[in-house]
């Protein structure tokens, strides 16, 4: 079966480095491509493309990458997703990993990459789930430790869940609490008592605090 990498990714050095890796792997199978993805558009599409017999497809997709409105955008990859033929792995940089089990919870059928994982492991990764069933779930190392150390801890009061994320966002748009009210129907003393919870697991003493916070954790990173 032919393996077909696909990456969305907008910092053009890792991406370099991930085709590098699949150009390895290449040397040992003549049935690895790489594609690198520069739209959304494109990843959509790819998503959506017919599946093709002895064709195995692996879409990275960086959350860093996406579109603004990246709660929305998840979700259309969400719909957009089949797991016949395709393996769908979310890249995570350093300063998202907080959002780590709300994005699980978004799309529990994918896999999960750190992109600071070493060569060593990020070739384990790929190794692995090639000699595993096409359905399976794989998690790099990195997180697995990270998902274990929160077990351990049971630390998952401070986690930052979906609609957490879903808060900040309409927040960063600029909107205040009754707005946000009024437009979603909501109680806006729910949204309140949300967002204090959600300044206390940030350590945010003021709105400004959580507004560069949340700035940081969704960074769209130097190309």
């Amino acid at each position: 079966m032919s393996r077909h990498f696909f990456l969305y990714d907008k910092n053009i050095f890792f991406s370099e480095g991930v085709r590098s890796v699949v150009t390895d792997l290449a040397k040992h199978e003549d049935d690895y491509v790489f594609s690198r993805l520069d739209q959304f558009s494109q990843l959509i599409g790819t998503l959506r493309l017919p599946r093709q017999k002895d064709e195995l497809r692996w879409i990275l997709c960086d959350v860093d990458s996406l579109p603004d409105e990246r709660f929305n955008a998840l979700y259309t990859i969400k719909e957009y997703y089949c797991r016949e033929n395709q393996q769908l792995v979310i890249l995570l940089g350093e300063n998202n990993i907080s959002l780590f089990f709300a994005l699980h919870s978004l799309l529990p059928e994918a896999s999960w990459l750190l992109k600071n994982e070493s060569l060593d492991n990020f070739f384990k990764f790929i190794e692995g789930a090639d000699s595993m069933p096409a359905k399976k779930i794989f998690f790099s190392r990195s997180l697995i430790n990270y998902t274990r150390q929160k077990w351990l801890a049971r630390d998952f009061n401070n986690s930052i869940s979906s609609d957490d994320w879903w808060l900040m966002e309409e927040i960063f748009k600029g909107k205040s609490l009754s707005q946000i009210s009024s437009e979603q129907k909501i109680d806006v003393r729910r949204l309140s008592r949300c967002k204090r919870g959600l300044m206390k697991k940030l350590n945010a003493k003021n709105n400004v605090e959580l507004f560069n916070i949340f700035k940081c954790i969704v960074a769209t990173p130097c190309v």
